[in-house]
């Protein structure tokens, strides 16, 4: 089926991970994924459809297989539910002459110039008290805020059009006018979204983002513009693979981590233990069985690469960089920020093959810096071997980013071939 309307609904519901793996969640749910509590005791059956969430931001779904892990192994589909933002300080009021303002920092590596002079909304989650401490997610969608440039007038070069700040003291938020702290109308705001005063706020992860809805592009609609491209993109592939496909003898694994834009290193990362202990618990049987299954295993790990810019076409290598609409891209280095495995890129390769989906390829330039993936944690962490892919785009990191519509269902016909293969995993 084609996604593009689906994934554009998807995009506009996810203004942040919370929501982005509630999302997921109520995909899931409504194709009958049962869900699991990590504190709860699992009786798993084979062919039975699952998935387990961490830290609100980081989610397994899986299809169990038919045959024990140990005989079949495991195919993964990995990707990221954050993507680089401004984030709102845990005490964000400013003092200023009669302005509501709130300072932000910086979380990743967004391209901050992209962030100012344009309408922009705050959303993610508040833990409020009561008898009880509770989490709400919040899409202050009715609060538009807004970064705001100095005019070039004001300037002390103004023959200059470069860009630069200050990350400590020009972050700066225009809530609106008025003498009560800024973040009084946030509070305002979120009683409203909430339908009433959720009591005292204790703790905040309140995430700027674009303020404007995703879009298609061109004149057939083969363009996406949209903030979080990178990574929801692929992990909105990578679940609906999972939901369209067909249980098989191996089980079958969707999983979206959190905190990829600032190294992973958190409970519910991709250095943390959160996939090798759902790995454990579903194979059973003991180390034996656990490490007989992932020698049998497969991780893709799906995160965007880049497209050729047409006005800077020397930033990117002249051979190996994808079109965009030209299907999924395999990713390679060799400096270890993929996932290197060339016998499963090998395989991969044939799959897509024999499946007629079409895939590009992309590296680095090798005198330029370089990004990474989820991919070179993953797979060392748990022992699976595993490629890097992603769909080709432009504007990466920017608070809008630009990709191909057709590749959604590339991406997606790509995975569920990766699913459906019989083909012997290489040894």
């Amino acid at each position: 089926m084609p996604h593009a309307e689906p994934f554009l609904t998807y995009i506009d519901r996810s203004p942040s991970p919370y929501h982005a793996i509630a999302e997921a969640v109520a995909m899931l749910t409504s194709a009958g994924f049962v869900p699991l509590g990590e504190a709860e005791r699992w009786q798993l059956a084979p062919g039975g459809a699952y998935f387990v969430v961490r830290g609100g931001k980081s989610l397994i779904a899986w299809r169990q297989g038919s045959a024990p892990p140990s005989d079949a192994g495991f195919r993964f589909v990995a990707a990221h539910s954050d993507s680089p933002v401004l984030k709102l300080r845990p005490r964000p009021d400013l003092e200023a002459k009669g302005l509501r303002l709130l300072t932000a920092e910086v979380y990743g590596g967004p391209l901050l110039n992209t962030w100012f002079d344009r309408e922009l909304k705050l959303a993610g989650a508040v833990w409020c008290g009561g008898e009880t401490v509770t989490r709400h997610l919040v899409n202050l969608d009715k609060l538009p805020v807004r970064l705001v440039s100095l005019a070039i007038h004001l300037k002390s070069d103004k023959a200059s059009d470069s860009f630069s700040l200050d990350r400590e003291k020009d972050l700066t938020v225009f809530v609106g006018l008025g003498t009560t702290p800024g973040f009084e109308q946030v509070r305002a705001a979120i009683t409203e979204a909430l339908g009433g005063d959720p009591g005292p706020i204790l703790s905040t992860d309140l995430s700027l983002g674009d303020a404007h809805p995703a879009v298609r592009l061109g004149a057939d609609g083969e363009l996406i513009s949209a903030p979080r491209l990178d990574n929801l993109f692929s992990a909105y592939t990578a679940l609906a693979a999972l939901v369209e496909s067909a249980p098989a003898a191996s089980t079958l694994g969707a999983i979206v981590y959190d905190a990829e834009e600032i190294g992973s290193q958190t409970y519910a990362g991709a250095r943390s233990n959160f996939v090798a202990s759902v790995v454990d618990r579903i194979a059973g049987g003991g180390s034996e069985d656990v490490w007989r299954a992932k020698a049998r295993s497969v991780l893709i790990s799906a995160d965007m690469a880049h497209a050729e810019h047409p006005s800077f076409p020397a930033a990117t290598d002249p051979v190996t960089v994808p079109a965009l609409n030209g299907g999924l891209a395999v990713k390679t280095g060799v400096q270890g920020n993929y996932a290197i495995g060339p016998a499963v890129e090998a395989w991969f390769l044939k799959v897509c093959e024999d499946a007629k989906v079409p895939l590009q390829r992309f590296r680095y330039r090798c005198d330029h810096g370089r990004g990474s993936s989820i991919g070179p944690m993953a797979t060392s962490g748990l022992g699976i071997a595993g490629v890097d892919v992603g769909a080709p785009m432009l504007a990466m990191h920017s608070v809008r980013e630009l990709a191909g519509t057709a590749d959604l269902d590339a991406s997606i016909d790509a995975f569920a071939a990766f699913f459906a293969s019989h083909n012997p995993l290489p040894v």
